[in-house]
This record gives structure tokens, sequence and C-alpha cells, in this order.
């Protein structure tokens, strides 16, 4: 009892000191590509070494479909060739089920957060930077929870569309703004759409993230095309699907995807959880899946007993990385002059955060 009312002490002194720090003017507009000139883009851009990224041509689509053309062996591109990479896709143990929800914070996600909370399950919510300013509090509250917080991106593009400038903005603005409310610097990301490739992924690696998937087409809820009259009859498809996984789960764990994003969407989730009670399944999220202590970049060294970078596909999760992250990096470069305080305080909040998901 005492530990929890300490973590929560810690969580709320750290976002009380942090979200002084946050200011919405300070964002480019929503839903739409950041401009790739800015001072804080031109900043973060000199984390790139452009040696590193492999040279493959920019796709074309709102998704790109594949088409009759050929792809290099090596570009691994996610829509056309079975090639993941060291992308996360299912959890190393059999019977674990990381159950994550993509494209929010919105004002339906509090409904969502009590019904996890309810039933003591954590989740990854996969947010974009959009949707973050515009619901800073939500974001908070996900945290209080003990939810593991990741990258969708800020505006929710197709990666394998964007040159790298653009890459960068949209990953490091939606980065920026999660840390400015939260002190929380994020290590997964889920490319909207699954969209991405050897190229994307070289940007990707250089800003420290991890990327993670879904299991495969049969573990996407696909909740986002369901309509209030084909509701029921989806969550029971999609339940039915988890139940018979549930009944031979063979060597490895599942990871699912759902959003949370508008009413439609949660009302899909809420409906879900209730259709897969008493499943022989543990439900947590992706860092929980995959044995990861430290699930973000700026999480507390952890003398290197973390799960590592889950590598392989997903199958990985009980390396031996040494990595000792920072205590505090500022997301938003070296123009924001930081005092030390808040660094020490920002740095609480995300080893309390850290300890709250376990």
């Amino acid at each position: 009892m005492k530990s929890t009312l300490y973590i929560s002490a810690i969580l709320l002194l750290g976002n009380a000191i942090v979200h002084a720090q946050f200011n919405a003017a300070e964002f480019p507009p929503g839903n739409e590509l950041p401009p790739v000139n800015s001072p804080q883009v031109v900043e973060w851009m000199k984390a790139i070494n452009p040696s590193q990224i492999p040279n493959f041509p920019l796709l074309k689509g709102s998704p790109p479909t594949c088409t009759g053309n050929t792809y290099a062996p090596d570009q691994c591109w996610s829509a056309c060739q079975p090639c993941y990479k060291d992308d996360v896709r299912v959890c190393p143990k059999a019977g674990d089920w990381a159950i994550t929800y993509d494209d929010g914070p919105s004002p339906d996600t509090p409904r969502l957060l009590q019904e996890l909370k309810k039933r003591n399950i954590k989740a990854t919510f996969f947010v974009m930077g959009t949707n973050v300013v515009k619901n800073a509090e939500i974001l908070k509250q996900e945290v209080a929870e003990g939810h593991n917080i990741a990258s969708h991106t800020w505006s929710h593009r197709p990666l394998t569309t964007l040159t790298t400038e653009q890459i960068v903005a949209e990953i490091k603005w939606t980065e920026k703004a999660v840390f400015d409310i939260t002190g929380i610097k994020m290590k997964y990301i889920r490319p909207p759409y699954g969209d991405i490739d050897n190229r994307v992924r070289g940007i990707i690696k250089q800003l420290g993230y991890v990327v993670v998937g879904w299991t495969s087409d049969t573990y996407d809820s696909k909740d986002f095309s369901q309509t209030p009259a084909t509701m029921a009859a989806a969550v029971t498809t999609f339940s039915t699907t988890l139940k018979t996984y549930a009944a031979a789960p063979g060597n490895e764990g599942i990871i699912t995807l759902e959003h949370d994003h508008n009413p439609n969407v949660v009302s899909y989730g809420l409906s879900l959880l209730p259709a897969i009670d008493n499943i022989n399944l543990k439900i947590m999220s992706v860092d929980q899946c995959l044995g990861d202590k430290q699930p973000y970049q700026n999480s507390p060294a952890n003398n290197g007993t973390n799960g590592g970078n889950g590598g392989n596909g997903g199958t990985g999760g009980k390396g031996n990385d040494t990595t000792k992250p920072e205590i505090i990096r500022s997301a938003a470069g070296p123009s924001m002059g930081r005092s030390k305080i808040l660094e020490i305080a920002v740095g609480v909040l995300a080893f309390g955060a850290a300890l709250a998901s376990f």
C-alpha cells in the first residue's frame, strides 16, 4: 500500500512540474505534415547519419499497396515482402497477449481506461502527436494508471511515402508532445498502417525506437471498419479467434491491434473485453510481454537486466542488453534550456511510470 501511494505521489509531482512546460501553441497544426524547415526539425536532423539509411525510392499511395513492380529483396517492405527484420510482432512466451490501441488519445479513451482498470489490464497505447496535444490530460491518465505509451507519429501518414526530414518531423514532434506532458521519452513505435521498409527502419533506429507491429492480419480486430450494425458480429468473430489461439497457443504469444480514437472503436473494445472473460491468456502491454523493464528511452538504467528490443520478428525479449540510457534526455533539443530540477523530476516520473506498469 505504501509503495503504491509512493509511486502515485511521484507521478503526480513529476506531472505537475513537467506539465508547466507544455505549451500547445508550440506545436504544428494537427493532422498535417509538420514543416521540415523549422528550427526544431533542423536541430533534430543533426542526429541522423544519412550513410546509415538504405537507399530505396519513396513509395506512393495512402497507404501504398502492392503492384506488379519488383522490389529489391533487401527493401523488406511490410506490404509486399514477408520480411520484417527486427520488428516486434509476437510475444516470446506462448499464452501471452499484448493488447494495443492506436490513434488516441481521444475524448472516448477514458471509457476504455475505466474498463481496463476494472479488469486490472495494462495495455500499450500507440498515440498520435496531434491527439496528444488536444488531449493532454487523458495521456496523463494513461501514464498514471500504468499503461505503456508508444508512438504512432504526428499525423498518421504512411512513412514509406515520406522523406527523411518528414519522417523525423512526424516522430520527433510526437516525442516532444509526450515528453513535455509526461516526462516520458517513448521507446516503441508503430508505423501508421504498419507501413515500413528498411529505409524507414534505418531512420527510426537512429532515433532510438523499436518497431512494433501486430502478429498477423488474423489479430487485427478490424474495429476500424465496423459500423454499429456490424459490430456485434465482428466482436464475436474476433473473440472466437482469440479463444481458438488460447486453446492451442503454440510457441509464441500474440500482439493484437485495436483503436481508441472515436466512439465506435472504443465501443468495440468495451464489447470485446467481456467477450473474452475467463480466456486462458495473460493480457498485458507490449513491454510486459517482452519482459522489458526499461520501457522508455529515458527509463533508469537497470544493470542490463531489461528484455532488450524484442528483435528478430519479436521472438526476443530475454536478451542481455547492457545499454544504460540516460535518466533524462531533452526530447525538444538543447534549445529548451530545462532546469536541473525539471530533469530530476522527469527522471523520477519515468521511473515511477515504469514501476507502475509491473
